[in-house]
This record gives C-alpha cells, sequence and structure tokens, in this order.
C-alpha cells in the first residue's frame, strides 16, 4: 500500500500502523526471537519481520471488539457491534 501511494504520488512519512486482534501472530511478527513452528509461517513472517525492523510499519494490537476492519473481513450478524461499525464507518464517509 505504501508503495502504490508513493506511485501515486502521495508522500507517506513515517511508519504505517497496523492493528490486529491476535496476539500470537503480533508477537511472532514484531519480536524476532519468537520461534515460527511451520515453513509456511516462516515464509510470510520474514518479510513482515523486515518491515518492522527497517520501522516502515510498526504493529500494536486493538481489542476485537473494537477492530472495526471485521465489519469488512467476517460475516457479523445484525447486532449493537455491527451498528457501532457501520454507524462509525459512515461517520467518516459523510
Amino acid at each position: 500500500l505504501r508503495y502504490k501511494l508513493r506511485m501515486m504520488g502521495i508522500p507517506v512519512e513515517g511508519p504505517s500502523f497496523i492493528f490486529g486482534d491476535n496476539q500470537s501472530v503480533l508477537a511472532n511478527a514484531s519480536i524476532p526471537e519468537s520461534q515460527l513452528k511451520k515453513k509456511s509461517q516462516s515464509i510470510a513472517y520474514h518479510f513482515v519481520r523486515e518491515g518492522v525492523a527497517r520501522d516502515e510499519w510498526r504493529m500494536t494490537y486493538i481489542n476485537t471488539n473494537d477492530n472495526e476492519s471485521d465489519l469488512l473481513t467476517h460475516t457479523m450478524p445484525n447486532g449493537e457491534k455491527r451498528q457501532r461499525f457501520v454507524r462509525n464507518l459512515l461517520h467518516h464517509i459523510f
């Protein structure tokens, strides 16, 4: 995403922030000493760890109840959590 923004002429200053609600994934991606038990994990996280080491992005934890990206990545039943996410999303758009 940073590369695409720069190609469109939008300057990207400083690190990008990545929020996640899976603490083990965040630990594996941001702590180089953590052991990856499978080869597929080590290949995927190698790229992420390099970006964190270069300070291109910073990874941090967000509570699953506050993670609005779930609305776009998971099917959510119509309830209070979904309505709050939609209301926040529409607030930013309009």
